[in-house]
């Protein structure tokens, strides 16, 4: 066997082979049987080998046995030279290398020897097996477990040498001679080195954090707690700053005390991943430590650091974070953390002595005008990678409207998000050239050969696999040559238009809002507002004011766009102008957000709205309002009947009017600044109802009486600072009978177009929306209306419909009311 395979043998299968060869020369024999390598695996403590043996139930005691007693089984006169494999034994270690190999493992391992004994159906360990009652499909699915971890890398365990109570004797000979550049294969494998040239090369620039990696760089040159902690809100680049720090150990802009320094960014899951023993994750761990304490010069990252508590620790073992202690207090070891606020305070600051380790270095949001900055300094690796090229209008875009409408993330994040997906979405309607698509065809043939190949090795069939890497060597050639003679393709070029347009489908925003084209509408803002609801010219006029307001930006921005309260009785046309301005101003039916408050009268169900708190049933299950909100933030939220909500209820519209936001259960603050609150109420409906009909239109001194005492009525029921903050306060009056003759006028007009689209024709006398009007109940509004013509028309037109479809109907005055008159004739549309 070559030495480069022999050297990829871990510490612990090394000292099995070892340990093997003693025991053959300690009794007498030539050949290292394969059961001298079970009994070997067995005893080697520590290793993945030895782990899946006990898992097995086999004791050493009963694997010496199946040594001890092998007789017959290779030469035992006197040695003629040094003990060597048996055929069997030779076949099982060629297995243990062809199964690395086929699992791309960097290491042959005693888990490959294990499974080479097992392929190799060593009559004599079978034997041993079935006597010893040994559940072999069981094992060999442990080391199936075990080779297909996600880690790949359970050889850390193996690295570690053998104690030295083990019965293995290290001669003075088989020591590796020294190398003066200390190998790191744990930091190698588990980390990546920031400070190399080729993962610089893809890092965008650090841009504005010079005054934060000076505060890293000083506390890194502390003699103890030489640690800095990142403490910032996802996206306000804690990560960006340690890469700005490597990059400035790279280039030589360090103090000379932090010079020659490296900075290794630990993936702590895959630190843990594939760990099923225990005792695998601190040998992980510690090795990592020993490590970084002999080559003195390693800097390690942790990202999320929070996740060190109680990362490891199943089965009894330590985690993470007890495991480093030791050595961040003594200063064995630098080591730079990241992490949320909320994270910070839940997992760091709960354990004093780990806090105290590490010293924090905050990391604010930049400002806008910072972040446009920031994305002018990044703007070329974007475009680079998506063949476009930003315009200056896209980039202020980028940071304006993510600043206005993605309140829930934070800067340069978020700005980046919007440049990014902008360029992405040019890039995915992009027209293909034939040339990048036959690249594309060779490239999955050249994957599809690859994974053939390897296949053909793990079967042993060599010939094939021979062809299929000659075909392999074709396919990249002409892979190169397509590479060489590919036309360059022009960049497309991002307008602000591209990025509005990646804002509007996530946020759900009309496009033309975004690009203030939604200003041409609103001159006929009020002419859709009063189409919609009649006989509320006062209210609608105020409405449409005070949307021009929103729409032009004048209102505040740290409130929402508009908040209004809706006074009147019943059936008037409150929630139908709310459903109204959803249709106007956000342009979808579907953005009201209505909350009937009959629903929130106790005080508890204020949980309901924000969510339960901590230590209560339903605690982080989720909220009514605020988890509706967060999924659609421009959008009219309605609180109908607001006087039935219990008071502790209306206390939270104070928070959401005064700053436009509102905290939930858990602390997440969420955002109302792109909403329009509508308070609908039925206060003074007394006085309404006293007030008779009419007067709208004739006695002005009345309806000012009424006006007054609603408002008075209403300051009693309500505190003094909700109603302080409402922008707009309209009455609704009741309708007369004119108003109520348009309303069905309107009903009819959409009844008669309904069945038009099914191919029905229904037409409607000029007198039949005043005897609709004259027959209902005016103290009812427009409701009263529709249950009108429900039983009156409907029902009768149904029940025609029901005999014959092709009937021409027509709704007639009566005297005694209304009636549907058909003809026996075809429709025709």
């Amino acid at each position: 066997m070559s030495q480069d395979i022999i050297e990829k043998f871990s510490a612990h299968l090394k000292n099995v082979l070892t340990r093997a060869l003693v025991f053959v020369v300690e009794n007498g024999r030539e050949l290292v049987e394969p059961e001298h390598l079970l009994w070997a695996l067995g005893t080697e403590k520590g290793s993945v080998g030895a782990e899946i043996i006990q898992k097995a139930d086999l004791k050493t005691e009963r694997l010496r046995t199946l040594v001890t007693n092998a007789r017959g089984r290779g030469k035992s006169a006197k040695m003629s030279g040094s003990p060597f494999l048996s055929e069997e034994a030779k076949r099982a270690v060629e297995k243990a290398v062809l199964t690395a190999n086929v699992h791309e493992h960097r290491y042959v391992g005693t888990e490959h020897l294990l499974s080479g004994l097992l392929q190799i159906s060593d009559p004599k360990i079978e034997s041993f097996f079935m006597r010893e009652q040994v559940d072999l499909a069981r094992m060999r699915n442990e080391i199936t477990m075990v080779l297909k971890s996600a880690a790949k890398f359970p050889e850390l365990a193996e690295s570690i040498p053998a104690s030295s109570t083990e019965a293995v004797t290290k001669e003075p000979a088989a020591k590796e001679p020294e190398d003066d550049e200390v190998k790191t294969p744990a930091l190698d494998y588990f980390g990546r080195d920031l400070t190399s040239k080729a993962v610089q090369a893809n890092v965008d620039p650090v841009i504005g954090r010079e005054e934060e990696i000076d505060r890293v760089m000083q506390i890194l040159a502390r003699r103890t707690k030489n640690n800095p902690l990142l403490l910032g809100e996802p996206g306000v680049g804690k990560t960006a700053i340690v890469e700005g720090l490597a990059k400035h150990m790279l280039e030589g802009r360090v103090p000379a005390a932090l010079a020659d320094k490296r900075v290794i960014a630990i993936d702590l899951g895959l630190v843990v991943a594939g760990t099923m023993y225990r005792g695998e994750f601190e040998a992980r761990l510690k090795q990592i430590v020993e490590e970084v304490k002999k080559c003195g010069n390693i800097v390690l990252f942790i990202d999320e650091v929070h996740q060190i508590v109680g990362a490891g620790s199943a089965g009894g073992s330590m985690d993470a974070a007890n495991m480093l202690k030791p050595a961040l207090a003594r200063g064995d070891i630098r080591c730079i953390g990241a992490t949320t606020p909320t994270e910070y305070k839940k997992h760091i600051e709960t354990d004093s002595a780990l806090e105290r380790r590490f010293q924090t270095v905050t990391v604010e949001e930049p400002t806008p005008e910072r972040a446009m900055e920031i994305l002018r300094g990044v703007a070329s690796q974007y475009e680079a990678f998506h063949n476009v090229r930003f315009s200056p209008a896209a980039m202020d875009a980028a940071v304006k409207l993510s600043v206005r409408y993605l309140t829930d993330k934070r800067l340069p994040d978020k700005a980046l998000d919007l440049v990014d997906e902008a360029a992405a979405a040019a890039r995915v309607h992009r027209r293909e050239s034939e040339p990048a698509e036959q690249r594309r065809l060779l490239a999955r043939r050249l994957a599809e050969v690859q994974t053939e190949k390897r296949l053909a090795v793990a079967e042993e069939q060599f010939q094939r696999a021979v062809e299929l890497k000659k075909e392999e060597a074709k396919l990249r050639e002409a892979l190169q040559g397509l590479a060489e003679t590919e036309p360059v393709v022009a960049p497309t070029i991002i307008s602000d238009r591209d990025v509005a347009r990646v804002v509007s489908r996530t946020m759900r925003i009309p496009l033309e809002d975004l690009l203030a084209e939604g200003q041409r509408d609103l001159a006929t803002i009020h002419e859709r507002l009063s189409s919609r609801v009649i006989g509320q010219h006062e209210a609608v006029t105020s409405v449409a004011a005070a949307l021009r307001r929103a729409k032009t930006g004048l209102s505040l921005p740290h409130r929402p766009l508009a908040s209004m309260l809706f006074l009147g009785p019943s059936g008037v046309g409150k929630t139908e102008l709310a459903r109204g301005i959803a249709e106007t101003f956000f342009h979808d039916a579907n953005a009201l957000i209505r909350l009937d408050m009959s629903e929130y009268a106790e005080g508890f169900t204020s949980s309901k709205l924000i969510g339960a708190p901590a230590g209560y049933v339903g605690y982080r299950e989720g909220s009514t309002l605020s988890d509706r909100v967060k999924a659609r933030p421009y959008s009219v939220v309605l609180f109908d009947e607001l006087e039935k909500a219990h008071k502790d209820v209306q206390n939270l519209l104070l928070q959401i009017m005064e700053e436009g936001e509102l905290t939930d259960a858990t602390g997440r603050k969420v955002s109302f600044r792109n909403t329009i609150v509508v308070l609908t109420s039925n206060v003074g409906l007394e006085r309404f109802e006293s007030g008779g009909i009419g007067f709208m239109s004739g006695d002005e001194e009345r309806a000012g009486a009424l006006s007054a005492d609603v408002r008075k009525e209403l300051e009693a029921r309500f505190r003094p600072e909700l109603l302080n903050r409402v922008d707009l306060t309209s009455l609704f009056r009741p309708l007369d009978r004119a108003s109520l003759a348009a309303i069905a006028e309107k009903q009819l007009t959409e009844l008669i177009e309904r069945l038009r689209e099914r191919g029905i024709r229904l037409s409607a006398h000029a007198a039949t929306a005043k005897a609709i009007a004259d027959a209902v109940e005016t103290k009812l509004g427009a409701r009263d209306i529709r249950r009108h013509i429900q039983t009156r028309v409907e029902d009768k037109i149904a029940d025609l419909i029901a005999e014959d479809p092709s009937l021409a109907l027509q709704i007639c005055v009566t005297k005694d009311g209304l009636d549907v008159k058909y003809a026996r004739r075809r429709n025709t549309k």
